[in-house]
Parts: C-alpha cells; structure tokens; sequence
C-alpha cells in the first residue's frame, strides 16, 4: 500500500513549480523535453535507463507519476 505522505503530486496534470520540487527533493529525476508551457518529469534508473516519463498536462500524469517514483524506490538527495 502506498503511504499517502509521500505522494509528492496531485493525480492529474501539474504545474512546474510542483515538478520544481519533485526535481529538487529526488534523485534521477529531472525535467525534460521542455517547451515552456509543458514539459515532461522524467524518472531514471541510477544507470540512466528510463523508468517513467508523463508530460505536465496529462490527464493522469501525476497519479502514474507517483504510482512508478514510491514503487522503483526512488531515492531523496
């Protein structure tokens, strides 16, 4: 089961200053793809494999987002 204090981001779509603090607070994290308005939040392995990646707008970006980052045991800086 997911500890809920640790979902970092709303279930839908967020903002950059969300994906800011995502970025900041986690390794192998960063942003990606950035065209101003949107972007994509991308997670990798300690190898630089990707494991997850969801652009800001998505319906559900946030919710698979936090789904993939608490289950790969992505750690904080």
């Amino acid at each position: 089961m997911l500890n809920t204090d640790d979902i970092p981001l709303p279930s839908g779509p967020f903002t950059r200053r969300q994906a800011e603090v995502i970025v900041s607070a986690y390794q192998n994290v960063s942003i990606e793809d950035d065209q101003g308005t949107h972007f994509r939040l991308v997670i990798r392995d300690s190898e630089g494999t990707l494991i997850w990646r969801a652009w800001n707008f998505e319906a559900s970006a946030g919710y698979w987002f936090n789904r993939y980052l608490l289950s790969h045991g992505i750690p904080r800086h």
